[in-house]
């Protein structure tokens, strides 16, 4: 799913300047977030963990789950992202079965990931 044109056209975008921090570790989260321009450093208690990268998604987790943020996200460059309330994420979902599929994907991608750093 080619995120950067669904949401092209969205009015919800913020820009951040390199070195703002979109989400911190361990705050509550409303938001995710699609990343339409930039880089993004995401890192759990000050270690890197990955790059978020045009196309994709951040943030998904707390809005899936109700909990607190598990890491932290800083942009790397001057970046701009669209924002997705929980009310809009749930709708999407229901609605949008390839953007449900996409998400499930891109969990399933990360759950692999954190397999394979602690090599199980």
């Amino acid at each position: 799913m080619d995120l950067l044109e669904v949401f092209k056209d969205s009015e919800d975008v913020i820009a951040l300047p390199a070195g703002a921090v979109l989400i911190k570790e361990g705050e509550e989260g409303n938001y995710m977030y699609v990343v339409m321009e930039g880089t993004l450093d995401i890192s759990l208690k000050g270690k890197a963990l990955s790059t978020a990268l045009p196309g994709e998604i951040i943030g998904e987790m707390a809005l899936i789950n109700s909990d607190i943020r598990s890491a932290t996200v800083t942009a790397i460059t001057d970046c701009r992202v669209v924002l997705i309330d929980r009310s809009s994420f749930n709708s999407l979902l229901t609605h949008v079965p390839e953007f449900a599929r996409h998400v499930m994907k891109v969990l399933a991608d990360r759950l692999h990931n954190a397999y394979e750093v602690i090599g199980y």
